[in-house]
């Protein structure tokens, strides 16, 4: 499991970390109305884009490797009216100029445009792996998703995989969004699960009033070398010197601050695998010793009628190699199933383990390895019997 961690933390996939920077608002907490902080972004991303350090900005509710999670979206597609079954996606709302500032390439189709933001546009882009998913074979470009406001939280109590013929309910609030784009799929989390379909709405004026609990992120491309985020915090500043950017940071700072708890995982698995490896030589050891004491007269009998020592070493050796060779059998299964188990849950993780090879057979060679060299010991005593002390004893 240590090993499975340290090698699913490299993993970073949709997205492109680097020079990129983070600094989150909450202008409606500091007093704004929805109408007045849609217009302060627009001003403040127009601003930080005539940077000269800066390469692209854009905004987001939502970011990747986020530790919190995101909300999902339950939305129906295709079949007749009441044959809908109700799927579930994340639910991420960003500005037009996010996927370019995050490095998120669009895959078909294109990203959000200035009137896909106007308040009653109803332009998604959504992930490969919704497509995937979903509409395998099919082209996603104009289809049409129906979505309605309350399926946010699983509205009324409905599931995924449910019917959606729930036509009267869903009508009240009901959207109908056409898909203008497909995004790469973004490791949102980069070890604890697998990709999840994902739908990107563009933020609207009224969303500014509704911020997630990060409040909205001003996301920031930059040249190398350079201090973006003091440059930033003074173009806010200037702007209204009592708003309070917090959590600003980089997307490299982003990525460490959720490793941190990776790293003491795989230290914590590390050692109690150590743990565990010496703890189990030193039984074997002790077994066999156990073992050779108990059998010291019929060593002594063997030595006695022509036995040569390594004739004895052999005889030692070869049980305790029995013993090994079941106890790594019996281990490997369970370790194995152990993986299949947390396969849902540790998806990269199991997906090291169960393709690396230098787990697959270098722990196991390592184990049965310690494991026979703690029978050595036990075996060399054994050699050292004299056969008439042995005897004279009994």
């Amino acid at each position: 499991m240590g090993l499975g961690i340290q090698g699913a933390m490299g993993i970073q996939e949709g997205f492109n970390p680097e020079n990129l920077y983070l600094i989150s608002l909450d202008p409606v907490r500091d007093g704004y109305s929805a109408e007045r902080a849609t217009d302060f972004f627009q001003k403040l991303l127009d601003r930080v884009k005539r940077l000269p350090s800066v390469t692209a900005a854009g905004l987001t509710d939502t970011l990747p490797v986020a530790m919190d999670g995101n909300a999902g979206v339950l939305f129906s597609s295709g079949g007749n009216e009441t044959e809908r079954e109700l799927e579930w996606a994340r639910r991420h709302m960003v500005g037009r100029d996010y996927f370019e500032t995050a490095g998120i390439p669009i895959l078909a189709g294109r990203g959000f445009r200035k009137e896909d933001e106007a308040s009653g546009a109803a332009a998604v882009v959504v992930s490969e792996e919704l497509v995937r998913k979903f509409w395998k074979g099919a082209d996603p470009l104009g289809r049409q998703i129906d979505i309605s406001n309350d399926e946010a939280a699983g509205g009324f109590g409905a599931l995924p995989g449910a019917i959606d013929n729930r036509v009267s309910v869903l009508g009240k609030g009901r959207r109908a969004f056409e898909v203008v784009g497909v995004a790469r799929d973004v490791a949102e989390d980069l070890v604890a699960s697998k990709k999840h379909p994902a739908i990107y709405f563009p933020l609207h004026p009224g969303d500014y009033a509704q911020p997630s609990l990060r409040g909205v992120t001003l996301m920031v491309r930059a040249v190398p070398g350079v201090d973006v985020i003091s440059a930033v915090r003074r173009e806010m500043s200037a702007m209204d010197a009592n708003l309070t950017p917090f959590n600003a940071r980089s997307m490299a700072e982003q990525i460490a601050q959720f490793m941190c708890a990776l790293k003491a995982a795989s230290w914590t698995y590390g050692l109690i695998g150590v743990f565990g490896l010496i703890l189990a030589a030193v039984g074997l050891a002790g077994v066999t010793a156990y073992s050779v004491a108990q059998r010291g007269h019929e060593i002594g009998i063997r030595m006695a009628l022509g036995a040569q020592q390594r004739d004895v070493l052999g005889l030692v050796m070869r049980e305790g190699a029995t013993l090994v060779t079941i106890g790594t059998i019996i281990g490997l299964a369970f370790a194995w199933a152990g993986i299949r188990a947390l396969s849902g849950i540790f998806f990269s993780v199991a997906s090291v383990q169960s393709s690396d090879p230098v787990l697959l057979v270098g722990a196991p060679l390592l184990l049965a390895g310690l494991a026979l060299a703690s029978c050595y010991v036990p075996a060399l005593r054994a050699m050292r019997v004299d056969p008439a002390v042995a005897l004279r004893a009994e």
